[in-house]
């Protein structure tokens, strides 16, 4: 009760944080004295600088993060925030009174403002695209293409804004252009900043909250960036916005890098969010395609997944269970460990044993996994099986500690096919046990891990298939 207190004073604070700047720029357009007017280039080219940086070194982490060009989400992102820093920059450096004579107002600073962040829009909107939106799969096909392609586009808007400033001279100013710019770039920020929402809300990571509170206040700033006046205070207060949006995501990353060392994550949780969005039935295609979002963060409990869900089965068919509890066994098999996508890369593929610390993170997966298939309309009947998966029979499991048949039968057989496939199979803290060693040790810890009966069943099926000879319990040459 107290975290979601805590939780909800937090939260709340953060609604009242983003809903202030809009206050405030009303009020300086609508109370006199309120708008004073500051004219000081020096000040300005030194807040705008601090903003291409920042900027710059978003986008800068963002791609070294990244595996690979055809990473395409995480690329487009980080493509957004150094386009927002190229073309920001030019205004900066077009300061009237600073490097230019203060009589002029060449349109690199007339523009790139808002061209900036017009830009930055369209590429982390592109980073935020659902796959099963016409479009997409080709935007993915041709991402290193677009990026090339992208980056030739920026280095030649700068180099021509520095110097031959009046080329651009074709681009509108005036009204009603500034309010479509300004609309348009705002359309597309809010749309990335529900899609970081949505992923968020599946997730819980920092870093994810961080990136809505950012688009929203890079969204905020247009109002005061085309509608207030040059140099007043209003006009000032989009300078802040940006500076504050760039900041939070900084921070919130910070807390992200400590925690999970990777920024690649805030790709995967999209993937995972829109694959969840285009499930419209539970069967194994689009199962597959759902577990191929987590393969992106970790291929073995992709794998894993796929052969826990086949040995849960066969003990399912082999105790004669229904129709419905085969298909809840199937589907909480097939996804029983996609929670692990919060779980940091430091600590799922530590290769070494894990810390207190590093496991108490590790146990989290199977709560944040219910949370994911509750999210689903096609995955909430399974939550509750992917919830106890990792509950012990003799108690001392997590996370609700449920013992004997208070655990969901569904789980006790995951369980047992989870434990069997994890011996079977080559992890990063261990090679794979021989097979006979992994029957004795299922067998060994039934009645206080695993389900006695649930073994049973599970090494029945194993002889009657021929994996083990009878009376044997050893591989069969």
């Amino acid at each position: 009760m107290t975290n979601t207190l805590v939780n909800r004073a937090f939260y709340g604070a953060a609604l009242l944080a983003l809903a202030t700047p809009i206050a405030v720029f009303v009020a300086t357009q609508s109370i006199t004295g309120w708008n004073p007017t500051w004219r000081e280039p020096t000040f300005h080219f030194y807040i705008v600088s601090a903003c291409t940086v920042l900027s710059a070194g978003i986008g800068t982490a963002l791609a070294l993060s990244v595996q690979s060009v055809r990473t395409t989400r995480t690329v487009f992102l980080a493509l957004g925030f150094v386009a927002i820093a190229m073309i920001f920059a030019t205004h900066g450096l077009s300061t009237p009174g600073f490097i230019v004579p203060g009589s002029q107002y060449p349109y690199a600073v007339v523009i790139s403002a808002g061209l900036s962040e017009l830009a930055g829009a369209a590429f982390i909107s592109l980073s935020v695209l659902p796959a099963a939106w016409p479009g997409a799969r080709w935007v993915r096909d041709h991402g290193p293409h677009l990026m090339v392609a992208a980056l030739f586009a920026l280095t030649s808007y700068v180099a021509i804004m520095m110097f031959r400033p009046e080329t651009w001279s074709f681009v509108p100013t005036e009204r009603p252009w500034d309010g479509i710019f300004a609309g348009t770039t705002m359309v597309m920020l809010g749309f990335s900043a529900w899609r970081y929402w949505a992923a968020w809300r599946l997730t819980r990571l920092p870093g994810q909250f961080a990136m809505v509170c950012a688009l929203i206040l890079l969204a905020e700033s247009q109002v005061s960036m085309y509608y207030g006046t040059l140099w007043t205070a209003g006009w000032w207060l989009y300078h802040g916005l940006m500076l504050a949006a760039f900041s939070t995501l900084i921070a919130g990353w910070v807390i992200e890098a400590i925690r999970a060392k990777s920024l690649v994550v805030f790709s995967r949780a999209i993937e995972l969010h829109g694959e969840l969005s285009r499930l419209t039935v539970a069967d194994e295609a689009e199962l597959t395609a759902l577990e191929q979002a987590m393969a992106e963060k970790d291929e073995y409990t992709h794998g894993h997944m796929g052969r826990v869900a086949e040995y849960a089965a066969a003990i399912g068919r082999e105790m004669g269970l229904d129709e419905h509890r085969m298909h809840v066994i199937e589907t909480a098999g097939r996804i029983h460990d996609i929670g692990k996508i919060s779980v940091p890369d430091a600590v799922l593929l530590k290769p070494g044993k894990l810390t207190e610390d590093e496991f108490e993170q590790m146990k989290h997966h199977a709560e944040r996994g219910a949370h994911i298939a509750r999210s689903s309309k096609l995955l909430e009947h399974v939550a509750d099986v992917v919830r106890a998966h990792h509950e012990r029979f003799g108690g001392r499991g997590y996370p609700d500690g449920l013992t004997g048949e208070a655990i969901p039968l569904e789980a006790r057989i995951i369980a047992v096919a989870d434990t069997f496939d994890a011996l079977t199979s080559t992890r990063v803290y261990r090679p794979l046990r021989p097979w006979n060693e992994a029957v004795a040790e299922v067998q060994r810890v039934a009645g206080t891990q695993l389900d006695p009966r649930c073994v049973e069943v599970f090494m029945a099926w194993l002889r009657r298939t021929g994996q083990i000879a009878d009376g044997r319990d050893t591989l069969v040459a």
